[in-house]
Formats: C-alpha cells, structure tokens, sequence
C-alpha cells in the first residue's frame, strides 16, 4: 500500500504512481503500503454490520477516475463491489453519504463497542478527506495531516538535521556540494541490472526468516514477486487468504541499499506481513467487513507505513545491516565488501535527514515555496536526489507522506516505550502498536500516555513456515 509505499512512490495496477517507493527520493521515502494488525472483532445484534456494510460501499464509490487510486485493497464480498458496473457518485454526493453514515454511527441511541468507535474513527478520516478533494485549498498540510491522518506536525529538530549533515560531510570529505558529493558516493554502488534480481531476492528471503523468528505466519501465507516495468517502483497489493502480490521494476531496487528497504517494508515484517496476520488473527468469524477495504489515504494506512518503515531498522539493527552487506550483498552485487560498512553509515544518516522535507513540503503543499524553491531546498537541505517527483506526490496525494517519517518516529518511540511490557522483545512491542490500526497514530499516543498495555492479544512467537511459501517470477 502504499510503498509506499520515498518510500516511495506507490503505483495502481494502471500504472498511475502512489505512494510506495519514490526510491530515489531519499532511500527513505519509498516503501509500500503497510499491512496491519491485529484488528478487533465482535458479533453484534445491533446495525453496525449494516453500517459497515454502507461504509465499505462508499468507500469503493470513490475507486472511479480520477480517484480510483484512493483504495488501496478490498478483500471483502464481490457483492458490495460495483466499481465495475455503477457510475461514480460526485464527490459532493459521496461526502453528504458518509455524513449521514456518520450520524448514524455516532448516534447517541447506539450502544457503544469497540467496533463501533473504530467504523467511527474511519469516518471522521474519510469525511475529512472527501471534503478535501470536493474543496481543493480548503485544507492546509497540517489540517490535513491531522483531520485525516490524525498526525500532528513535530517541529523540526534543526540540530539533529545539523549534526546528521555535518557527520555526512565529515564522512564524504571533497571538493564540490554535500548532496553532490553524497549522490556521486551513492551512485558508485548502482547494482547492475543483470544482478538485481539476485540481490533482492537473497535479502527477502533473510527479511522472512529473521520475521519468522519472532512472529508466527499462517502456514500458507505466501507472496508473489512480480518483476515489470507497468509500475514506476515497488506496489504491494494484498490479495486476501495470506497472500499478496508485489510488483517491482528493477529500478526500484538499483542501490545496493534500496534491496533491504524494500523488502523489509513492502513484505517482511512490512506489509505483506501485517495482513496476513491481521487476516489470521481475526479468526473463523473473520474481519468486520469494513476492515476489508483498506483505504490509501488514512490513519490506518499512514500507520502501517510508519511501522513498515520501522521494521526495516527492527530487522536489521545497523550492525546486522552492516555485516549482512558486506558478507552477502555486496558480493552478489559484484562490489567490494570492505566498502559496505561505510556504506551504511551513509545511508543511516541520509535517513536520519528524512525528517527535514516535512516542513518544506508543508510550506509547498500551502503555497508558500514555489515549486523551484522547494525541489532546491529537497535536494540541498534533505538530499532528494528526484525532488520534482515528491512534489508530484505531494500534488497528488498531499499530507499522505507524513507516514514514512512523522508516523515512523511515533512506532518507534510507542514500541521503545512498550518493549518492557513484553520482557524487552520490540517485535511484540510493535505488534501491539498495531493491534487497533484503525485509531492511526493518534491512537498509538493517546494509548500511550494512557499507560494502555496490549499483553493479551500478541500472537507472535517463534515458529516455522514453508520454505517454499515465497514464489518469485
């Protein structure tokens, strides 16, 4: 979903871009869709199967031209699915639908459950964001990020940005800019064509055994890689029963380091990862229907995506990610292993300046940068090397890139806070963090400062799954 999707640029089965893996943009701003969790589920006398019938109805309503990239998934019934056979209601339409749905939802006569508070949360996102596509400038960035996503803007640690910089500078010493010279250093481990599958393929098969080591998979879970050039980066796409597709152009694994990035956050313990589990856990009765479609552009989403992208650093601390490098991937890529220590302190710290865009794309998205000026500050200050392509993003899909940075900070300070809940283990901790998606990151603070502990329904243990549940075309 998004891989999300610098992580990155996603693409629809037509191939228009979504917010995956604009790769290229950061090595941190294109990775997919994030899968989700443990969700929770109810049998209920009441209309809520009803309602959330209505709102999975709307929701596909929206899947038309221009906006058909806006849901991400549905692994629901085919009978609640008429995007093929039914006219598109007017944005106007849609969104005094999903009002009325609301007030129903909302209604004081309703008994309260938790299933009804998440359809809840999911409407007051989805509201939000058809009113910004019925009212275009009606919204600023921060609105939006928080009337949709539930995401607050941080404020921009200008020393950290400094110091990540300056150790950039001291690591990359020569003649000519700091974002020149850390392009010409990344440019120097571009894998050649003829062995990117290789490359990828080894480092999706260590990202699946180091999940397995922690969380427990449905013994047929099982993706589909698809390489092809009918997508502008890597898109993951969960297909229901444990199994997902993932569509790859090469491109989008050129840097040596972009192999792990992606797998980890588009698969394991990323997005393919969560879905199946969320599937899993729901047990013989299933998801509540309105858990079967997952819209692209809410707090869910940008909460998977957040999460995906702290996976990668869960899989692979920076020493793991060092020696895995040297011992297995530079080898297979044909470069010298005594460089990729070096190399990855390089990309952890071109990372670490991820958070900087934050405010320029703010400043873009409300009118108050020229799109000159903020591809200049991209590339100088945050070292986009492809700044003209997140600001396409930001054109099209707006506050939705706060998940790969903002939302990955949230998870990871949630799952340092958490990890003693569970004896220290961060991949039960992050389990946690995930069990109720629906609230998005706002939900994660407030159960934070709550003190809320999530033991009772972590399912994740070590275990084995097939060897041969990955297939690779």
């Amino acid at each position: 979903m998004p891989c999300g999707r610098n992580k990155h640029a996603h693409a629809t089965q037509s191939g228009q871009i979504r917010l995956g893996l604009l790769f290229g943009l950061a090595l941190l701003f294109g990775i997919g869709f994030a899968g989700g969790a443990a969700f929770l589920h109810w049998r209920d006398r009441s209309s809520l199967p009803a309602e959330g019938e209505r709102f999975v109805t709307l929701a596909l309503s929206l899947a038309h031209p221009p906006h058909e990239a806006e849901v991400d998934a549905y692994f629901g019934p085919s009978s609640l699915d008429h995007r093929a056979d039914a006219e598109a209601p007017s944005l106007d339409v849609l969104l005094s639908r999903a009002r009325a749905l609301q007030a129903d939802v909302e209604a004081p006569s309703a008994t309260p459950s938790p299933r009804r508070q998440a359809l809840a949360n999911q409407l007051d996102s989805f509201v939000a964001l058809l009113d910004g596509l019925a009212h275009p400038g009606k919204q600023s960035f921060a609105d939006e990020a928080r009337e949709v996503y539930g995401v607050q803007l941080p404020a921009t640690d200008a020393a950290a940005m400094q110091k990540a910089a300056a150790a950039l500078d001291a690591l990359l010493p020569g003649p000519g800019s700091l974002v020149q010279r850390v392009e010409d250093y990344q440019n120097r481990f571009v894998v050649p064509t003829a062995r990117r599958k290789a490359v990828f393929e080894r480092a999706l098969a260590e990202c699946r055994t180091r999940t397995l080591a922690h969380w427990r998979l449905p013994a047929q879970e099982r993706l589909t890689v698809e390489w092809t050039d009918k997508v502008d980066a890597a898109w993951h796409r969960y297909d229901g029963n444990y199994h997902s597709t993932l569509q790859i152009n090469p491109q989008a694994v050129a840097f040596i380091g972009s192999a792990l990035d992606v797998a980890c956050h588009e698969a394991y313990p990323g997005h393919h990862a969560q879905f199946s589990v969320m599937q899993a856990d729901a047990g013989a009765q299933g998801l509540p229907v309105e858990d079967q479609v997952v819209l692209l552009r809410s707090p869910a989403s940008v909460l998977r995506e957040g999460a995906a992208n702290y996976g990668v650093d869960l899989a692979f601390p920076l020493d793991d990610r060092r020696a895995f490098q040297r011992d297995v991937l530079f080898p297979l890529a044909g470069f010298n292993p005594a460089e990729a220590a070096k190399y990855a302190e390089v990309h952890r710290l071109v990372n670490e300046l991820s958070l900087s865009v934050v405010p320029i794309l703010r400043d873009y998205r409300d009118g108050k940068l020229s799109a000159g000026m903020a591809a200049y500050q991209l590339r100088t200050q945050a070292l986009i090397p492809s700044p003209q392509a997140l600001l396409g993003f930001v054109d099209q899909y707006g506050a939705y890139a706060v998940g790969y940075t903002v939302a990955r900070d949230v998870v990871r300070d949630a799952v340092q806070a958490r990890a003693a809940q569970f004896g220290g283990d961060r991949w039960q901790a992050l389990r946690a963090v995930l069990d109720a998606p629906q609230g998005g990151v706002a939900g994660v603070e407030a159960a934070q400062t709550a003190g809320i502990v999530y033991a009772g329904r972590v399912a994740w243990c070590r275990s084995e799954s097939p060897a041969r549940s990955v297939s690779l075309n």
